[in-house]
């Protein structure tokens, strides 16, 4: 199927079927993963402009979009079983991109895959597994909504119109976007085709889901260039500046962008700011 510059396919791990999205042949790889109830589809704009220079590959994460759902199988560990397999056997070596959950595989899978992953790219992504389980708990009443309205119950009419109630923060989804927001709609269809068991391991599974996720083993022994891209904590931002300073002190290879004023979405942005960021980071690898 072709959506604009983009083919879908499907890939095999082994394990589970992954849907995935591939541009033309513009260049050299680069693996987008999207963020938690995500599908491949979000940040179609930026994708979009950096399939000009990259041969872009988009999948979908398992339970998500359109690719296999796994029982109780959402940890990092597997995830990265799964990201590994498709840069061996789909994208080749590539440089890896990733938004908050994208990232923190981008981030685990780079750590055990050196010579699959020629340059990391994290947007807004944690890299604190404490700071990830805070969050986490902080937003269990948001998560075991969007539990309970995502895998096929509902229809996307009934979840739309559900999800206005739902927690965001201290408001209701329908407070922060509005009545009919493209955006809730968006969402409603992403959590009609969602594994409600992801959500359901991050509630009530997390230190098993995170287990090995840790940045101070971990950073140091990612030794390819490094774009750490941060959105504004007081603006919405997930990635802290104490996450950020630990970092850069452990990456032998790495550069960082903040973002004032900018929220989580920031890479929803085809053509702004973040963009200019990724594509300078790009022209400077020797690639």
């Amino acid at each position: 199927m072709e959506i604009g510059l983009f083919r879908e396919a499907t890939f095999d791990t082994g394990k589970v079927v992954l849907n995935y999205a591939a541009g033309p042949a513009s260049g050299p790889s680069l693996v987008r993963l999207h963020g938690g109830a995500g599908r491949w589809q979000l940040y179609s704009g930026m994708l979009t402009e950096l399939a000009k220079r990259c041969h872009i590959y988009a999948p979908d994460l398992r339970g998500h979009g359109k690719s296999g759902w796994v029982p109780w199988g959402y940890t990092i560990r597997e995830y990265v079983e799964d990201i590994r397999a498709f840069l061996q056997e789909v994208s080749g070596p590539a440089v890896l991109m990733g938004h908050s959950l994208g990232g923190i595989i981008a981030v685990a899978t780079t750590k055990t895959c050196h010579n699959l992953v020629r340059a990391l790219i994290v947007v807004d992504a944690l890299l604190d597994a404490a700071t990830w389980g805070q969050i986490m708990r902080e937003q269990r009443g948001k998560n075991m909504a969007w539990r309970a309205l995502s895998g096929g119950t509902y229809t996307v009419e009934e979840i739309e119109s559900r999800l206005g109630d739902a927690p965001e923060g201290n408001s209701t989804i329908r407070e922060i976007f509005g009545e009919g927001s493209p955006i809730i709609h968006d969402l409603a269809e992403r959590l009609y085709i969602h594994d409600p068991d992801m959500l359901g391991m991050l509630i009530e599974d997390y230190d098993n889901v995170a287990a090995g996720y840790d940045m101070e083993t971990m950073l140091p022994t990612i030794h390819c260039p490094v774009l750490l891209i941060q959105a504004d904590p007081s603006a919405g931002g997930a990635l802290t500046d104490d996450e950020v300073q630990r970092a850069m002190t452990l990456l032998p290879n790495s550069t960082h962008r903040r973002f004032p004023g900018m929220d989580h979405g920031l890479i929803y942005d085809p053509k702004g700011a973040p963009l200019e960021a990724v594509n300078a980071f790009l022209s400077q690898l020797s690639l």
